[in-house]
């Protein structure tokens, strides 16, 4: 999102208590407000261009307007200064507010009109509610009855007495409980009862403490909490500051509600404001006002007061309430407060409270969590701070939070599911993790209380100096240091984040029905705890391979295979034992062994063969070469050596001395495998081994060797097609002929081969040229030559596909017989082949691609018997197809799934018995020509189209099979040719082979014009 300084711009600086607050660091993390809305209490807001399409109003429609003693009249903009302060547009002019992508609320303080918009806001979506206005107290005037000035230029107010203010609060307690369990009516008496029922609805209060002087305190509606405890938390009184450490002189103190008072810029601050003017120049009173001749403008201007510093603190807790959008008001308030620039005497004071708001700590989680032993006693609210856990629900993607309330959301952020807090929490408290989502613990933490993980996942990143309890579906990971834990029943420890060690101060303790959580990779890393202690009272140990390396991308890998790992490792010793040891995992067994101090853990084979899982015989192939990749022996026990210094030496030797690389790792006491074998010791299921063998066979190999000898039969029966042309029959008009035996035909066809459950399902397509040229040989006979190019493209499963570039010659000849016609031929092509494939299975990932040459030769033969009446042409005949392939060898490029394929061929025989017909008639002036053709194609021999494949450097060797062909198919083909007039003449034809697994087809149209 940026630097931080990027984010102050003209229109950030204008407002100077933006960088105060140091608003500039939650936006360069992408929190500006998005998503909150934010309620008012004040005056009415002007619809000012700051304010468009995010402000709704829940007044009566009219503005607050005021007039001196002469009659003039000048707008009330409090409330617009005070939205524009907390939510302003970010737009590039003017100003902007805190939280300027938040949307506001707001109603009027005194609004008498037949709508209630206090409560409407209480039921609105508002999460934060902000009020900048109270009531003032007396000031002193002398015997004259003038105003007495302070030195400072101050009025000199009467100073509120905390015992007056808190019994005032306490005597109208009960009136007040009664007002907020109802809908509160409109009108100032109905205030207080409407913040005790926001406040209980889920609602953050947000109150400016006044502007009476330093030396007085917050009057009696901010008191509400000393009635009412149970709100304090949702509750936040704010004073003003002149510049980033001084309160203002004008500012009343926290006084007595230190507790949960904060403060924040509120001196000469530049927001919205509105004002009349005169659309003729004269007055502006209530009498131009009445004439129609005021207007009423938005514009910019610069206030001051506690009621400028309280929208701070409200656009702070909307952008926080962005931040940490599973985390109800109370939570929020408690970021606000623990995050705060300590200002003044060390701790809660009376002018300060917690200090200066500050986003930059606040957007890292809280730095407290509070009891009232961390709250001095002098400004201790009876009844408060009571709970002893900072309970936090990370409640998972897309789930709600706080449901059943005029808050109620659904949880849709990143940080629903994953969040870090990065500071340092002190306080008496303690934290409780609750929710499916997992809460990471960065800081050095020294709260007290205890840490519960209930459900979800505390990753212990930095450290914490609390004992830590799991249980029920909760998890305690991460790589930091705990004072010590106990997993009870339901519990889970899984140490690092990946690979990783879990430090324990004191105690480690698994009961029964809890889990130990432990991934091993096979460079030797498993995850670890590391304990004063280990008490042992039963528990699983459910052990999994590491899936974040992509294997495939090596040479060799470090092998599972015989590895020993220490999972635990004590000072004092461990006592008790494990229950039992799982793998997840069908091909590897797991063994713990208890030595003294350490608890070990040693990976084997079990006795399952990998093919057990497959399910086709494709499938089975491959694991059954896979399962000879492992050339290493299990082994009963492996020395404890530093690894890391020959492992470098065996890569750098690899590179030019094989055997030197392998006489390394076997003294260090490292196994290698075989990348793709190992990558088979971590499938938990069948249909994951399923997926992988699929796509390391190299199918596609298959299926373009299929494809070659399946699309040869477009030569052979263009061979034909031209020796039926010369001999008078009528064909397809895609043969363009000369007078002297020159022809040509555009090729152009597609096909598909159905999938089965053996071998997934591909199409083709080929598209090319070819040339001929023959002449008459002897009587009734004909000889003739064939050339040509096409390309053909192969689509095929799994990401795979292959081109091929093929060059074609041929020879064909015919001799006639009266009505019998022998036609025969043979042509050879030569192909250029281009594959490529990925391979995609768990956290394994390659591409292979290969070029090879392979070549395709046929003969054929054909007889054909003409029967002509006077309607229609009948030639029934019978064909006879030998087709050979034979590749070159494969030998494919890429990562350790690459293939390669020793020199191989294939052959297949088919015949084709069958009927062709045409016929022709005029109409009018024009002629039209029908033909087709009807045949049945059988194939001999075996139908499987197979090609032998190894692994690169092994001898682990495979049949993989495309789509067999079919044993019997059908030949179809069909045309029609227009002779509009005596020069042009339109054709279209469709030529298909279908079967139960292919199709082929093509289609032809064309105009012929004789000039």
């Amino acid at each position: 999102m940026g630097a931080p300084d990027s984010w102050k711009t003209a229109e950030f600086n204008r407002q100077w208590g933006l960088e105060a607050i140091s608003a500039e660091f939650a936006y360069a993390r992408g929190y500006t407000g998005k998503g909150v809305t934010i309620g008012i209490i004040d005056n009415a807001i002007l619809s000012h261009s700051e304010f468009a399409g995010k402000l709704t109003r829940l007044d009566n429609g009219s503005y607050n307007f005021s007039y001196d003693k002469q009659d003039n009249m000048s707008f009330g903009d409090h409330g617009t200064h005070v939205a524009g302060i907390a939510a302003a547009k970010r737009d590039g002019g003017g100003m902007h507010g805190v939280a300027f992508d938040a949307d506001i609320i707001g109603t009027k303080l005194n609004d008498y009109g037949n709508r209630n918009g206090r409560e409407e806001l209480i039921q609105s979506a508002a999460r934060v509610i902000n009020n900048s206005w109270g009531i003032a107290p007396d000031i002193r005037r002398d015997a004259k009855g003038d105003i007495i000035w302070l030195p400072n230029g101050r009025p000199d107010y009467v100073a509120f007495v905390k015992s007056d203010v808190i019994g005032e609060m306490m005597r109208n307690k009960a009136s007040v409980e009664w007002g907020s369990e109802q809908p509160v009516p409109t009108g100032a008496h109905s205030a207080m009862p409407t913040l005790l029922r926001a406040a209980r609805h889920g609602k953050l209060i947000v109150f400016s403490a006044g502007n009476y002087n330093n030396y007085n305190i917050p009057e009696a509606q901010k008191s509400l909490p000393y009635a009412f405890p149970d709100v304090l938390n949702n509750y936040l009184i704010v004073t003003n500051l002149s510049d980033e450490n001084t309160l203002s002189v004008s500012s009343t103190s926290c006084g007595q509600t230190a507790s949960y008072c904060v403060s924040a810029p509120g001196s000469d601050i530049y927001s919205t404001v509105g004002r009349l003017e005169s659309n003729t120049g004269g007055a502006v009173n209530r009498e131009a006002y009445n004439k129609g001749e005021l207007s009423l403008n938005p514009g910019y201007g610069n206030k001051s007061g506690t009621s400028m510093a309280a929208p701070h603190v409200t656009g702070v807790a909307a952008v926080l309430m962005q931040r940490f959008p599973y985390m109800s008001a109370d939570q929020i308030s408690a970021v606000i407060k623990t995050t705060a620039t300590d200002l003044g005497v060390a701790g809660i004071d009376n002018l300060f409270g917690w200090g200066r708001v500050n986003l930059r700590n606040a957007i890292n989680g809280p730095k407290m969590f509070i009891t009232k032993e961390d709250i001095p006693q002098e400004y201790y609210v009876p009844g408060s701070y009571s709970e002893k856990q900072f309970v936090v629900n990370i409640p998972g993607l897309g789930n709600i939070v706080e449901p059943g309330t005029s808050v109620e959301r659904r949880c849709t952020s990143s940080e629903c599911d994953f969040d870090a807090w990065s500071n340092d929490i002190s306080g008496h408290g303690g934290l409780t993790k609750t929710g499916a989502g997992t809460l990471a613990l960065l800081g050095n933490n020294t709260y007290r209380g205890d840490t519960w993980v209930k459900q979800g996942v505390l990753a212990i990143n930095g450290s914490v100096a609390s004992n830590v309890y799991i249980e029920n579906s909760g998890t305690l990971a991460g790589e930091g240091t705990v004072s010590a834990f106990r997993a009870a029943r339901g519990g889970s420890v899984a140490p690092g984040n990946g690979i990783g060690t879990l430090h324990v101060l004191h105690d480690a303790i698994f009961d029964r029905g809890s889990q130990y959580n432990v991934e091993v990779a096979g460079n030797g890393r498993s995850d670890k705890i590391d304990a004063r202690r280990a008490f042992l009272n039963g528990g699983s140990v459910n052990v999994s391979l590491e899936h974040s390396k992509n294997l495939l991308s090596q040479n060799e890998a470090q092998s599972l295979l015989g590895n020993k790992y220490t999972i635990l490792t004590t000072t004092d010793g461990v006592n008790g034992r494990f229950e039992n040891a799982n793998p997840a995992y069908p091909f590897v067994n797991v063994t713990l062994d208890y030595q003294g101090n350490d608890v070990g853990l040693g990976i084997t084979r079990t006795a399952a063969r990998f093919d057990t899982l497959a399910s086709t015989e494709n499938e089975k192939a491959v694991a059954r070469a896979v399962e000879t990749l492992n050339a290493t022996e299990p082994v009963t026990e492996t020395v404890k050596r530093s690894v890391a210094a020959p492992t470098a030496e065996a890569l750098s030797a690899l590179q030019d001395d094989q055997g030197k690389a392998q006489a390394v790792t076997e003294e260090a006491g490292i196994v290698t495998g075989h990348p793709v074998y190992e990558s088979f010791l971590g499938f938990t299921s069948a249909r994951e081994l399923q997926q992988a063998t699929r796509q390391l066979s190299g199918q596609v190999h298959a299926d373009m060797a299929s494809a070659q000898i399946n699309e040869s039969r477009y030569l052979r029966d263009a061979a034909t097609e031209r020796l039926r042309q010369a001999e008078g029959r009528r064909i397809a008009s895609d043969i363009k002929a000369d007078d002297n035996g020159a022809w040509a035909k555009l090729l152009g066809n597609w096909g598909h081969a159905s999938g089965n459950d053996n071998a997934t399902g591909y199409q083709t397509s080929t598209y090319g040229v070819l040339l001929g040229l023959d002449g008459e040989l002897f009587d009734d006979g004909r000889l003739g030559v064939m050339t040509g190019y096409t390309r053909t493209s192969l689509d095929g499963g799994y990401q795979s596909d292959a081109h091929s570039d093929n060059y074609h010659l041929g020879l064909y000849g015919n001799k006639r017989f009266g009505a019998l016609a022998l036609r025969a031929g043979g042509t050879y092509t030569w192909h250029r082949i281009d594959t490529s494939r990925s391979v995609n299975y768990g956290a394994q990932s390659d591409r292979e691609k290969a070029s090879y040459n392979a070549r395709t030769g046929q003969l054929f033969i054909e007889s054909g018997y003409d029967w002509t009446n006077d309607t229609v042409n009948l030639e029934p005949f019978a064909n006879l197809a030998y087709t050979h392939y034979r590749n070159e060898g494969i030998n494919e490029h890429g990562g350790a799934a690459a293939l390669r394929g020793d020199k191989q061929s294939q052959s297949a025989t088919a015949s084709t018995l069958g009927l062709r017909a045409d016929t022709q008639w005029q109409a009018d002036s024009v002629a039209i020509a029908l033909r087709g053709e009807l045949g049945w194609q059988h194939q001999y021999g075996k139908l499987e189209r197979k090609t032998q494949l190894m692994f690169k450097g092994t001898d682990a060797a495979f049949d993989v099979n495309s789509v067999p062909v079919s044993r019997d198919g059908a030949v179809l083909k069909a045309g029609v040719d227009v002779a509009v007039n005596k020069n042009a003449v339109l054709s279209l034809g469709y030529g298909g082979q279908l079967s139960s697994n292919h199709q082929d087809n093509s289609v032809n149209a064309g105009l012929t014009w004789r000039f």
